[in-house]
């Protein structure tokens, strides 16, 4: 299995942002992970790099709930500028949550790749580089 170029976790818990690095690591699925504590520094991030692929990531793990801008607002925000990528990227949402109305509104952005709960399983990890 090909490592994936870059992962994205995009937390507001730093525990959890680092265990899903260590997990990353641990399985050898990427070669580069960054962390984000607020989903708006990702959208910045990403505006300033567009022109650079490679500094684009494969894969963003957003959670949900955050302060200042949280996962819902990156959605409607990245429904956007998704359209203006030189690569996709996939959005996978990663949260605590198991109330069904979130599954369903996740499910209405048709290019979130998939709604994960925590914690991560190996399987599900290596289920992200297929």
């Amino acid at each position: 299995m090909e490592p994936l170029r870059s992962i994205f976790i995009v937390d507001d818990d730093p525990i959890h942002q680092q265990i899903t690095e260590i997990m990353l690591d641990r399985l050898r699925v990427t070669n580069d992970v960054k962390k984000f504590s607020d989903a708006q520094d990702v959208l910045d991030h990403i505006r300033l790099n567009i022109a650079e692929p490679a500094s684009l990531p494969d894969i963003i793990l957003l959670d949900l709930n955050m302060p200042v801008m949280d996962g819902w607002e990156f959605l409607e925000a990245f429904s956007v500028l998704r359209g203006t990528l030189p690569k996709p990227v996939k959005v996978y949402v990663l949260t605590s949550s198991i109330d069904e109305r979130d599954r369903q509104r996740v499910s209405s952005f048709d290019f979130v790749a998939g709604y994960l709960t925590k914690p991560l399983t190996n399987d599900i990890i290596l289920g992200l580089a297929r």
